[in-house]
C-alpha cells in the first residue's frame, strides 16, 4: 500500500482508489465478489496516509460490501473508513434513489458517485447528483465503448465496402493523432537541442 501510494505521488496522480475486495477483484457491478476484513482495510487505508508526503493527494475509499453484506453494513464499513482517515469515501453499485440519497448524509467526509455503465446505479444529470450531496463524479468507460462502436462501424465498413475512404472522413485527422501523443514536445525538444533540421521530425 505503502508503495503504491509513493509511485503514484512520483507519477503526478492527484489520488488513487483504494477497494475492500479480495483479490482476484472484480468489476463492482458484477456479482461474485467477495471483502476483505474491515480491520484489513483500516490498515490499508492508515499506511497509505503514512505513506503521502503531498497532503493534497486523494486516499479515496471504496466499498463494495453493498452487494456482498447490504446497505447498513455498507455504510458501517466505510464510517470505519471516514475514520481511519480516508479522504473520499465510495460506495459502490446504490441502485435505489433512498439509498443514494442516505450514502452523503451517512459521512462527514465528501462522497463520490460511479456513473458506471450497467445501468445498475441511476444515470442521473450532473446537477441532480450534486443537490444529493455527492462531491466528485466518475464516469469510467464510456470512452472505451464509445471508441469500440466506433472500431466496429469503421471496420464493417471497409468489409462492406473494400475502402476506408468513408470511414477515415469521420476519424480524427492524421495530423490531430499525432499532436495528441506529444508530437509539437518532441519538436520543441529537436529545436531546442539542435537536431539537425534535415533531421527534424515534421509533417
Amino acid at each position: 500500500m505503502q508503495r503504491t501510494v509513493r509511485a503514484y505521488e512520483r507519477a503526478g496522480a492527484a489520488g488513487i482508489h483504494i477497494e475492500d475486495q479480495q483479490w482476484p477483484k472484480r468489476c463492482g457491478h458484477l456479482a461474485g465478489k467477495a471483502l476483505i476484513p474491515v480491520e484489513e482495510m483500516v490498515a490499508k487505508i492508515r499506511a497509505g496516509l503514512d505513506a503521502r508526503s503531498d497532503p493534497d493527494f486523494v486516499l479515496i475509499a471504496r466499498t463494495d460490501a453493498l452487494a456482498v453484506e447490504g446497505f447498513e453494513r455498507a455504510l458501517e464499513r466505510c464510517r470505519r473508513y471516514e475514520e481511519a482517515g480516508a479522504d473520499v469515501l465510495f460506495v459502490e453499485a446504490p441502485s435505489k434513489m433512498d439509498e443514494l440519497a442516505a450514502i452523503p448524509r451517512a459521512f462527514g467526509r465528501p462522497v463520490l458517485y460511479n456513473m458506471a455503465s450497467s445501468g445498475k446505479t441511476p444515470f442521473l444529470p450532473l446537477d441532480e447528483i450534486g443537490r444529493l450531496g455527492f462531491k466528485i463524479v466518475i464516469y469510467p468507460n464510456f470512452g472505451l465503448l464509445a471508441a469500440i462502436n466506433a472500431i466496429d462501424r469503421t471496420f464493417a465498413e471497409l468489409k462492406r465496402t473494400g475502402s476506408i475512404a468513408a470511414a477515415a472522413k469521420a476519424g480524427a485527422s492524421f495530423q490531430e493523432f499525432f499532436d495528441l501523443v506529444g508530437m509539437r514536445e518532441v519538436q520543441d525538444a529537436e529545436a531546442k537541442y539542435g537536431v539537425d533540421e534535415k533531421a527534424r521530425v515534421r509533417y
